[in-house]
């Protein structure tokens, strides 16, 4: 009677499996072992590009916001008034500190000054109709308020920029401020001629202005009146008398 066989340890299928610590089963767990490592490596780098991505998707957000933001207000200027004054040698001191620019008083004289360019800008009459037409500009940038509504009805009914045949001057005679209600009156001479009318026509007239003040978005606006003065309402008439 023949004895019962006994299996090898390591073999299997009547193949014989190597030892676990023969040299070709420690090649395939160096191999095993660094498949593993380039795994881990290969997750780290993306987890690092994915890291990368999203800080530059916010920097670009933010770049981003910070042009429109600088689109949308490069246009505003923040004006502020400091006051000066010369000494005797020369000399320019600051007087206080600069001030916002609404909440600067600004005196009668400048307020005077303004009123009486803008009505020789409004009623002089000359040829040259590009002329004219900065001289608007200046105006409007002095208008504010429901005199920019009348300004726009005068300039349709004038048509100051349309060529014509008359020729007008301005002089004027003098500006006054009225308490109650604060405002100021203005009185001027126009003379006039005309091409098929020799003759010098001559006109008395009188104003009377409101004011106030106004905050220009613009630069360019802003250094054409740099203290926002504007005319907030406005009535002229001729005054009897003339020739």
């Amino acid at each position: 009677m023949s004895e019962p066989l006994t299996p090898l340890l390591g073999s299997g299928n009547g193949h014989t499996i190597e030892p676990e610590g023969s040299e070709e089963w420690q090649r395939i767990e160096q191999a095993y072992k660094e498949i593993q490592r380039r795994d881990e490596r290969a997750e780290y780098r993306t987890w690092r590009m994915e890291r990368f991505a999203l800080a530059l998707l916010a920097v670009i957000v933010v770049l981003v916001a910070v042009l429109v933001w600088a689109f949308v207000n490069y246009r505003k200027v923040q004006a502020f008034v400091q006051v000066v004054q010369v000494d005797d040698t020369g000399k320019v001191v600051h007087i206080g500190v600069p001030e916002d620019l609404l909440a600067y008083t600004p005196p009668d004289g400048l307020w005077m000054d303004m009123l009486g360019e803008w009505v020789r800008r409004v009623r002089w009459r000359e040829e040259d109709h590009t002329h004219a037409k900065d001289q608007w500009k200046w105006v409007y940038r002095h208008t504010c308020g429901q005199a920019r509504r009348l300004l726009q009805a005068l300039e349709e009914k004038e048509q100051p920029f349309k060529l014509g045949k008359k020729l007008q001057t301005v002089e004027l005679q003098s500006v006054t401020k009225t308490p109650v209600p604060e405002s100021y009156q203005v009185l001027w001479t126009e003379r006039s001629t005309e091409r098929s009318a020799p003759m010098v026509k001559v006109e008395h007239w009188v104003g009377t202005f409101s004011v106030g003040r106004i905050h220009l978005p613009e630069l360019s606006d802003v250094l054409d009146n740099r203290l926002g003065l504007c005319v907030t309402a406005f009535d002229v008439s001729r005054q009897p008398g003339g020739m």
